[in-house]
Formats: C-alpha cells, sequence, structure tokens
C-alpha cells in the first residue's frame, strides 16, 4: 500500500507592511487549475455552499470524516438571515449596475456614453443585451450607428462577457479579453460552437489541424467562463455574514486571516482503512485505494482554493491599503484585470475566486466585489462616481421634501450628468438616504 500524505494545515493567515510587493500565487500552472473540475466547483463557494458540497462529497467515500466548524453546527443563513446586519450588508453591496455605470464614466462624455448608460438598463438577468441593434436603440431612443457603437463599448466592460447577445458571444468576449486563454479557443467557439455544445470533438479534428489534446485544453478552460457573467455582483439573495477572511491593522501593516474556523474540515478515518487493508483482499484493496485517493484529492483541492482565496485578497489589500490603514477615505480603483494580471491567474479563475465571498473589517462584513471598483477614477470630464454620490447625498439634504428617484436624476441632468433611476436608488442605498 502506497504512503498517503496526511492532510497539512495550509497558512492561515499572511501580513502586508504599507511598503511590500503582493507575493503571485506560483503554487500551480494555471492549466492545473482549469484541467481540475472539483476545484473549480469549489472555488466560488461560500463556507455554507462548501457545507453541502462535501456533505455530498462524503457519501460516496467511506473512509472521509466530516467535522462541522462551531459557526456552523447551526447553519449561517438561519443565524443570519432577515437581520438588520444582513440587511444592511445587501444595501450596501456594490450591484452590477453600479459598478457598469461607473466604467461607462471614464468614457468621454458623447451621446455614446449616454447611450451606454441607457442600455445597461436593458441587461437581462444574465447581463446579455438580447436585441439587436435596431431593437435596442428604438428602446433606448438614440440613433442606430450610436447605439451600435454604445454595445460594442459595453461589451469591453467588466465583468467580462457583459453585453453579448447570447451565449456563444459571451463566451468569445469572455476568450478574448483573457491573456492566458488557450490559442485555438477563441477560433473553437467561432467556428465550431454547435460542435463543442455536442461534444463532437472528432467533427472538429476532422475540418481542421488541431489535436485532440488542444481542442480538451480549450474544453477544460470553457468550463471556466461564466455562462451568466452578472452572477458576480448579483448575489443578493445570497448574502451571509459569514467572513471569509479578516483584514487587520497591526502597526504599520495589515494582517489577513483566513477564517477556517467557519469552513468545514475533513479527515481521514485510517483506523478503518487499515481494517479494510488487513483483510488483504485485491478486490477489496482497489476499491479502499481508489476512496484513499479521491481523499486525497479533495483534501489538496481544499487548500489549493484557500491559498487561492488569500493570494486575491493580498491583492485587494495593497491595492486599498491605504483605505484599510484609515489614510483614504475611499477605495482605491481596482479591476478584474489588475487582480489577474498581479496574481497572474487567468480572470475566469479570478471571478470564481471573488464570487460569494466576504471581508471583514473594522467589525464590517463586505463582499469582496465590493473591493473591484472605480468609483475613484477621475473622468474626462473631471468627475467620479464618489463625487455623483456626494452631490445626490447633497441633493438629498438640501431639499426640504422628500424627492423620488425620478426627481433626482431630472436635478442631476441640469449639470448633464446622465445616471438612470436604478444607478440614483443603488447610490441611495449605500448612504442610507
Amino acid at each position: 500500500m502506497k504512503e498517503r500524505d496526511v492532510q497539512k494545515e495550509p497558512l492561515d493567515q499572511v501580513t502586508i507592511q504599507e511598503d511590500e510587493s503582493v507575493k503571485v500565487f506560483e503554487g500551480l500552472k494555471n492549466s492545473a487549475i482549469m484541467s481540475n473540475p472539483q476545484l473549480l466547483d469549489i472555488l466560488d463557494l461560500n463556507a455554507e455552499q462548501l457545507t453541502y458540497y462535501l456533505e455530498d462529497a462524503i457519501l460516496d467515500n467511506p473512509f472521509i470524516d466530516l467535522e462541522y466548524s462551531i459557526e456552523q453546527q447551526i447553519p449561517a443563513f438561519k443565524r443570519f438571515e432577515g437581520t438588520k446586519q444582513a440587511e444592511e450588508l445587501k444595501e450596501s453591496t456594490q450591484s452590477l449596475d453600479t459598478y457598469l455605470f461607473e466604467q461607462i464614466l471614464l468614457y468621454r462624455h458623447t451621446d455614446i456614453r449616454d447611450a451606454m448608460v441607457k442600455s445597461i438598463e436593458y441587461l437581462d438577468e444574465r447581463g446579455y443585451l438580447p436585441y439587436t441593434v435596431e431593437e435596442l436603440a428604438k428602446k433606448i431612443d438614440m440613433p442606430v450607428i450610436v447605439t451600435l457603437d454604445a454595445v460594442t463599448l459595453i461589451k469591453q466592460l467588466e465583468p467580462a462577457g457583459i453585453g453579448a447577445y447570447d451565449l456563444k458571444e459571451s463566451m468569445m468576449i469572455q476568450t478574448e479579453q483573457d491573456l492566458h486563454a488557450p490559442n485555438v479557443a477563441y477560433y473553437l467557439l467561432e467556428v465550431f460552437f454547435e460542435e463543442l455544445r455536442d461534444k463532437d470533438y472528432a467533427e472538429i479534428q476532422d475540418q481542421t489541424q488541431i489535436s485532440y489534446e488542444e481542442i480538451m485544453e480549450s474544453v477544460n478552460y470553457f468550463h471556466t467562463l461564466r455562462t451568466n457573467p452578472a452572477a458576480l455582483f448579483n448575489q443578493v439573495d445570497k448574502i451571509n455574514l459569514i467572513p471569509d477572511v479578516t483584514v487587520t491593522p497591526v502597526g504599520d501593516g495589515l494582517q489577513i486571516r483566513y477564517n477556517r474556523q467557519y469552513y468545514p474540515k475533513i479527515s481521514f478515518n485510517q483506523t478503518y482503512f487499515d481494517e479494510m487493508a488487513a483483510k488483504k483482499d485485491e478486490e477489496l484493496n482497489n476499491y479502499i485505494e481508489v476512496h484513499e485517493e479521491g481523499y486525497q484529492r479533495l483534501a489538496d483541492n481544499l487548500r489549493i482554493r484557500e491559498q487561492l482565496i488569500l493570494e486575491v485578497v493580498m491583492c485587494m489589500v495593497k491595492a486599498h491599503k491605504r483605505y484599510f490603514l484609515g489614510k483614504d477615505e475611499y477605495k482605491a480603483t481596482l479591476s478584474m484585470k489588475d487582480i489577474a494580471k498581479e496574481t497572474r491567474l487567468p480572470e475566469p479563475i479570478v471571478y470564481h475566486i471573488a464570487s460569494n465571498k466576504n471581508i471583514e473589517f473594522n467589525k464590517q462584513v463586505s463582499a469582496f466585489t465590493d473591493f473591484i471598483n472605480t468609483s475613484r477614477s477621475l473622468t474626462r470630464d473631471g468627475l467620479s462616481a464618489n463625487y455623483i454620490k456626494d452631490t445626490i447625498s447633497q441633493i438629498i439634504d438640501d431639499s426640504d421634501r422628500e424627492l423620488t428617484d425620478e426627481e433626482i436624476v431630472s436635478i442631476l441632468l441640469e449639470d448633464k450628468i446622465i445616471v438612470g433611476q436604478q444607478i440614483v436608488k443603488n447610490y441611495r442605498k449605500s448612504l442610507g438616504k
């Protein structure tokens, strides 16, 4: 019987000094991540969801014991659901509309930018714009040529894949924008989407000079892409107050702690395994070896998941260090592309890691996505999202009556600031007004 690695306890906390560089993740090649279905399955799960996943995973493996965390003796969502804290988190969490609007502001103020602002109100629940240009132009009351330019620019925004007409186009956009995508991936989506959907890889080989290995590398990559790019920011119904990571100022630096206490822990039942191995039955030995390997694979993937989360948070904390240290009122600008470049991870992997996760700081819990923003960036007009938010706050304070979102939109328009009602509503929520 081969020697089995024991489950190691990964480092659960790191400290970043103010002038310290972020250490990029070097423990695993990107190709190994993208060809690991189990790792991809667990990357975007929060503590609650991971518990359910592990409960299902151990049903077929008699040698895995699951130890629930103290916090999960009672499911987290039942403890926090409906509480004032949960509602405050839902209201303060950054929405997709807001994130897109703040990116659009960075463009020069033209009719095209106005058309972009109007168009995002017509995104469906997946983040797609399932209309012809002519149809959308009528909806937003803009010229077709202006609408076409607006849609083209929307497709360049984050999260990647947003504004696509359908799933095929969304996957093509995500692939095109990812520097780590396999060389033939975009071509396969563009020409052989139906064959890929039907898993007819032999047909692709017959029509191209692409090897089976290259095709499967792309197929593994496609599994990392989002069929629903809007889901990254539309997590309101799944929000809980369990912080995956806690950031704490320590002297001139910041300590990042992975909150392992909120996560379930798996262990290998060595006693039962040895009892089965002692029977020296060849068929039984084959059975237990397969399940031993299954445990080790799961344990390894849980460690990798933890390390990847820490690496992404380290990047976030480094970018926002002045905010965390109390030296700046607002968070810095940080995009998905920035994180992918800093960590050397593919953007789709960063999306998985950022989904459904929370950071605790100064006794407040915030979604990871709240630290991915452009709200501080100045537009070419000298504005910023924070300026618009402050202006809305001032408009409300100066009024002798309660204003509707529509009225605030009209007042902003007088200053040539075009904002949709949903954006105003989101900003009012974050302001508590």
